[in-house]
């Protein structure tokens, strides 16, 4: 099957999701979510309960109901994923760079839930209602206005790239020899030894590395609920080690499904650029879709903060 074929089917069902998800979708997705996970919390809390009195089988049991409830979790909505989404299908991105980002985001986001506890507990002397608070409210907002301000930067990004578009002349192809001529007439320019400036290469791979991490901080300032609910258990009852290994196993758990939407999210791009490519208007695609990204970034951001 022709590869033109299958990202544009896979746009499609990109675009098909959306709209589901600004329907009914997202409501109905929630509820069975939040359902999931309060069963999913009755079950690990049972398992810790076998595990702390040493049955057969308790940690592996544990480990995998943590496993579990970080796909659940991570199924439901929530911000991770919009950002991601949005900055996959708007910005030129690999695919396996995108699906690093999602990985090393979740599990980022199980490292915040650790220090969270332990610094607090250890050095602070923070109560469990303080810790829940810290993170439900403090850190979440702290990390939607880290997003908001991830969009902001995309939007004017995006318009300065348009704006320069829009400036510069139309290319002209020149002849072999009045390029050769040209070149040498400059030659003081091009052959001193060294760079005057970084190609454009080397700019898209800083930039690259530098949104990198600002999706990754982002995201992981607001550690998981359900991390923080393990942790919390898991040192009352002594079992420290296990209860961190349980959180970055949730972690991985959190990273199948963000993993999956940035890199649905790379795909539909791809597909997009290509029907773009047919049709002659792939120059002007991508400031568009990373304006459009960035500004669906800062607007959902807004709104979790209800700002807007």
């Amino acid at each position: 099957m022709p590869r033109a074929v299958i990202l544009g089917a896979l746009a499609l069902v990109g675009l098909g999701a959306l709209v589901w998800w600004l329907g009914n979708g997202a409501e109905g997705l929630a509820a069975w979510a939040q359902s999931a996970q309060r069963g999913f919390q009755d079950q690990m809390a049972l398992g810790l309960r076998a595990l702390r009195a040493g049955q057969p089988g308790a940690l592996a049991t544990f480990w995998a109901l943590c496993f579990a409830y970080g796909f659940v979790h991570a199924a439901g909505p929530g911000h991770g994923k919009f950002v991601l989404g949005a900055y996959g299908a708007g910005h030129q991105v690999p695919l396996a760079r995108m699906a690093g980002i999602g990985l090393a985001a979740s599990l980022a986001q199980g490292g915040s839930a650790i220090a969270l506890v332990y610094g607090g507990v250890l050095i602070f002397n923070a109560t469990r209602e303080g810790l829940q608070l810290a993170g439900d409210i403090w850190l979440e907002r702290a990390s939607l206005g880290a997003i908001a301000l991830i969009g902001l930067v995309l939007v004017m990004r995006a318009t300065r790239r348009g704006l320069r578009m829009a400036a510069a002349p139309a290319p002209v192809a020149l002849a072999g020899g009045a390029a050769a001529g040209h070149g040498a007439a400059h030659g003081h320019c091009d052959s001193c030894g060294h760079k005057h400036a970084p190609d454009m290469h080397e700019v898209a791979a800083l930039t690259g590395w530098r949104d990198s991490l600002m999706l990754v901080g982002a995201i992981a300032i607001r550690p998981c609920t359900g991390a923080l609910f393990v942790l919390l258990l898991t040192w009352r009852m002594g079992l420290i080690w296990q209860g961190m290994a349980a959180v970055m196993i949730m972690a991985l758990g959190t990273a199948t499904v963000t993993v999956a939407v940035a890199g649905l999210a790379v795909l539909a791009r791809e597909g997009a650029q290509d029907w773009a490519a047919r049709l002659g208007r792939a120059r002007v695609l991508m400031p568009l879709m990373e304006g459009l990204a960035g500004l669906f970034i800062l607007l959902v951001a807004l709104n979790m903060l209800k700002i807007i």
